[in-house]
């Protein structure tokens, strides 16, 4: 165990430097007594030593000052933010701790309110107004965020893009009126030496109630608020509920099946069948299928996204991949549509990871059909441009998902190596009851003519919508009229004729 230094040790230790000085000078005092003839001597010795003290004492005493104003000057930047000088995290906490001792009982109504404030695409301010400029924008911010909620107990930065402030006698009106005069102040235009910037926030509000609440656990109810406001777009408002707290933890449990789950391998792939105008099988679409032993079935708009919060995304889509190319190996001539996530794609390992997938498997890639969606082009392009294009000199051809449903576009599919395009469902379901759904997947197949892409529809749920997909030209299908997805043995049998699709 480290021992500390009193904080006045430099004082004693002058005081004890002049005692031990007078003591000798004492001494001297009685040998001048007992030897008169070196009086003198002795006397410009003790005024030497006298002076001595005193200046030995004032350097000590000086010395002792400037080290209390060293460790207060450290304190200080321990426990603030440079730039702003709010307090940081670790005084927040410690001023939530006084706040939990202080306040009232609960029957009594009052507590505190606790604010995070999260900015809003931040980084993308930083990247157009440099450091410097993002730093003028911060200063205006925190001047703003004074005057709106200047009966604030405390404001604090606690990152670079995350502001709390504590707010004493909250009620719940009272946080949700200060929380939208916050969102009017902080959102106005910010003028900066580099341009003008226009940045928005959102806030999670979090309570203490009572001496029994914990600060490090308001601070958290606080995050998840903020968290659920980010998830609704920006300039956005959230008050903890406990269900959030639920909906995490139970996130965070499902995370935890999941990693074991692909450990275990205990994911598997199905396969829905993709037809022609005469009801024949030329392809199939792979989706992964996962059983929780705690939830069940749960289904891939869960669990992928799941995978992609947590890191987890380039483990899922190498085994998507992996099984689909074993499981292809029974198909020969058989198409096999594999989706491919936009974190897959921007890793840059994609590639690599598909040729070391087809040396293992022995698998032909002119077999497979790799899907993306509309948001893989929209950043990144040169990379995304480099890798899809290398994936089609190995073999693969690639699909374009849910077209329509984004930001469909003529040059993304005259600029990137696409093979087909696939109508989302969205627009067949309403096939015969919206005018303007024909109209829109027309347009899509006369695009398509244009640039000699295939088009796949999917979603395809009744003979009404093949009917009408026939008639406005399209001739490739999937959907549950023809078959839901199937596990990989029901395709052998499909092919073999010992099954046949419902249509």
């Amino acid at each position: 165990m480290a021992v500390e230094t009193p904080r006045n040790a430099p004082d004693l230790l002058a005081l004890v430097s002049v005692g031990a000085i007078a003591s000798f000078v004492s001494l001297l005092c009685v040998v001048a007594g007992s030897y008169p003839g070196a009086r003198p001597l002795l006397t410009v010795v003790i005024t030497g030593l006298g002076a001595g003290g005193l200046i030995l004492f004032r350097q000590l005493r000086k010395g002792a000052n400037s080290l209390a104003a060293s460790e207060a000057r450290a304190q200080y930047v321990a426990t603030h933010d440079e730039l702003t000088q709010l307090p940081n995290k670790a005084l927040l906490l410690d001023r939530l701790k006084a706040a939990a001792s202080a306040v009232a009982a609960p029957e009594n109504g009052a507590r505190f309110g606790l604010f995070e404030i999260g900015l809003d695409r931040f980084e993308e301010a930083v990247e157009v107004l440099g450091i410097d400029g993002s730093d003028e924008v911060v200063v205006e911010l925190v001047a703003r965020l004074g005057l709106v909620s200047g009966d604030a107990e405390t404001v604090a930065r606690l990152s670079d893009d995350v502001f709390a402030v504590l707010w004493p006698g909250a009620t719940r009106e009272s946080v949700e009126a200060l929380a939208a005069r916050m969102i009017e102040a902080l959102c106005a235009p910010y003028e900066a030496a580099a341009g003008r910037a226009v940045i928005t926030c959102s806030i999670g509000i979090g309570f203490l109630a009572s001496q029994a609440d914990q600060p490090i656990e308001i601070l958290r109810e606080a995050q998840l608020a903020l968290s659920e406001a980010r998830k609704r777009g920006g300039a956005q408002v959230c008050v903890f509920e406990p269900a959030m707290d639920r909906a995490l933890k139970s996130r965070k449990a499902l995370e935890v099946e999941l990693r074991r789950a692909l450990a275990d391998e205990a994911l598997t792939m199905a396969y829905q069948p993709q037809v022609n105008a005469k009801g024949v099988l030329v392809g199939v679409e792979g989706l992964m299928r996962w059983t929780s032993a705690r939830q069940g079935q749960v289904p891939p708009s869960l669990f992928v996204p799941l995978a992609e919060n947590c890191g987890l995304s380039d483990v899922l889509g190498r085994f998507a991949l992996r099984q689909c190319f074993f499981d292809a190996k029974q198909w020969p001539g058989l198409k096999v549509a594999i989706n491919v996530s936009a974190a897959q794609v921007r890793s840059g390992g994609l590639v690599a990871t598909l040729q070391e997938l087809l040396a293992e498997s022995g698998s032909n890639p002119r077999n497979f059909e790799l899907e993306i969606t509309e948001g893989v082009l929209l950043a990144d392009e040169a990379q995304t441009y480099e890798t899809l294009n290398a994936v089609r000199r190995l073999g693969f051809s690639i699909a374009l998902d849910d077209f329509g449903t984004g930001y469909s576009s003529l040059s993304y599919l005259r600029r990137f190596p696409v093979d087909k395009i696939k109508i989302d469902r969205s627009f067949v379901v309403h096939l015969g009851r919206r005018p303007e759904s024909s109209a829109i997947i027309k347009a899509i197949l006369d695009l398509a003519e244009a640039l000699e892409l295939k088009v796949i529809a999917e979603g395809v749920e009744t003979r009404a919508q093949v009917d009408r997909l026939g008639q406005l030209g399209c001739t490739l299908y999937q959907g549950f009229f023809y078959s839901e997805a199937l596990p990989a043995a029901m395709i052998d049998d499909l092919l073999a004729g010992r099954a046949k699709l419902a249509a």
